[in-house]
């Protein structure tokens, strides 16, 4: 009987994992804008002059209930309190399958690990300020405190302080 529960439960995790993870070490290893903070986080200041924050949500073609919240909650988040942002094109939102072809030019400039928010801050000087964030995975089980979270982290992004929350 144990062994059975094992073996299934071996099954459900190996199905359900590949779903959060891309292939990304079968990625070319190339920067397609040389103008990023890709590789070299000691560069990155505390503040810039914020031309426009990009928002993107990466995920597979069939993701795991996390993933998808993680995408819903930002995107409800962002439609709700940066509506204005969204129609004078300061900030944008999008989900983004990281497996079909057509992506992978921002695949490779963003490189996600698979599932992931990624927030790209855009200044005035050409720079491109990209980050992964981790903090809206930990705020999944309360959408209040993930939206007050996230609205909190673009403000500071479109105000152009870089610092870490």
């Amino acid at each position: 009987m144990e062994k059975t529960l094992f073996v299934l439960l071996l099954i459900t995790v190996l199905v359900v994992f590949p779903a959060c993870v891309s292939n990304s070490a079968e990625q070319p290893q190339t920067n397609t804008q040389p103008n990023t903070n890709q590789g070299n986080t000691n560069t990155v200041p505390e503040k810039v002059n914020v031309l426009k924050v990009e928002v993107i949500h990466f995920h597979p073609r069939v993701g795991c209930v996390s993933c998808t919240t993680l995408g819903a909650f930002t995107e409800e988040t962002v439609n709700k309190y940066f509506s204005k942002e969204l129609q004078s094109g300061r900030i944008t939102f999008r989900h983004v399958n990281y497996e079909l072809p057509e992506n992978q030019e921002l695949v490779l400039l963003y490189r996600p690990p698979g599932s992931a928010l990624c927030i790209g801050v855009y200044d005035d000087q050409g720079h491109l300020f990209i980050e992964e964030n981790y903090g809206g995975w930990y705020r999944l089980n309360n959408k209040d405190t993930f939206m007050t979270y996230m609205k909190q982290l673009i403000e500071m992004r479109l105000n152009g302080d870089l610092t870490k929350i």
